[in-house]
């Protein structure tokens, strides 16, 4: 097990020289480290006052940032809704969190475990959980107008790839920050997007940062899952250097986010929700 997000390793380069050989070199690289997260809940069980607890899934992730990590991922499943509903967050050097939720958070586990294998992931995903979303979150997402400028767009692209270090030194990890109009709020990075997504949702959740008005910043493209987060945090926007999938556009639809993909140095592609941007100078 390792504690840092990347590891030396040994490597062997080979470059094309003239005449059509190659030559290989012996050096050392930096990679990306994957370790699994085996995430245990405890609860209470409100009709006997038990407390209960049960493996809820292990994940495989980059280390680092694990309360944030499982902070956002309760969220993003509706087993939570504010930071207040976890009492308490154990890391161990084993690879393992455990979550103790407030004696108040009613918890279905068998409802639970339904949710979280209802994701893109999994293969059997499809329109109908969509609309299960709506049920699933309440929630009322902010519907002001022309309220982000466009050049902000591209602005806080570059400011991501900015930030991006573990990229910079592996090249072999997603990225996900928030941003307001006014700063970038946070940005985390991960060998897995969904992960990095988690981490800066939970991160701000727990500084009681997640603004009514903010802009989630991806550096991939854009699936259902990673929609359904953005849901979940009520966030109105979100952009992504890569493209969306047929789903992410039928969520933003569902809750009239600002969807916006292949944001570059120049351009972007708007899929839904433009009313949000400001098209002027």
């Amino acid at each position: 097990m390792s504690t840092k997000p990347y590891q030396t390793v040994n490597r062997q380069r080979y470059r094309l020289a003239e005449g059509g050989s190659f030559e290989m070199h012996l050096s050392q690289d930096l990679v990306i480290s994957e370790e699994p997260l085996n995430i245990v809940l405890h609860w209470t069980c409100q009709e006997t006052g038990e407390l209960l607890e049960k493996t809820l899934m292990v994940t495989m992730r980059t280390p680092g940032d694990d309360a944030s990590l499982v902070t956002g991922l309760l969220l993003s499943h509706a087993v939570i809704e504010h930071a207040e509903q976890i009492q308490s967050i154990i890391s161990s050097e084993l690879n393992q969190c455990d979550i103790t939720l407030a004696a108040s958070v009613v918890l279905d586990w068998e409802s639970l475990t339904r949710h979280f294998i209802s994701h893109s992931g999994c293969g059997i995903c499809g329109t109908s959980n969509v609309k299960k979303l709506a049920h699933t979150f309440n929630v009322t997402i902010d519907e002001t107008p022309q309220w982000v400028p466009v050049s902000a767009l591209l602005t806080f692209s570059a400011q991501l790839r900015q930030q991006q270090s573990l990229f910079s030194l592996t090249g072999g990890v997603h990225s996900a920050g928030i941003f307001s109009l006014q700063a970038c709020l946070s940005v985390k990075e991960d060998v897995g997007r969904h992960n990095a997504v988690d981490k800066v949702i939970g991160d701000l959740l727990t500084q009681s940062k997640l603004a009514n008005q903010s802009i989630l910043m991806l550096s991939g493209r854009i699936s259902f899952e990673l929609m359904q987060k953005a849901v979940a945090a009520k966030i109105p926007v979100v952009v992504a250097i890569g493209a969306p999938s047929s789903l992410a556009i039928a969520v933003a639809k569902q809750f009239n986010i600002t969807l916006i993909g292949f944001v570059s140095e120049h351009t972007f592609n708007v899929y839904h929700g433009d009313f949000r941007l400001q098209k002027q100078h």
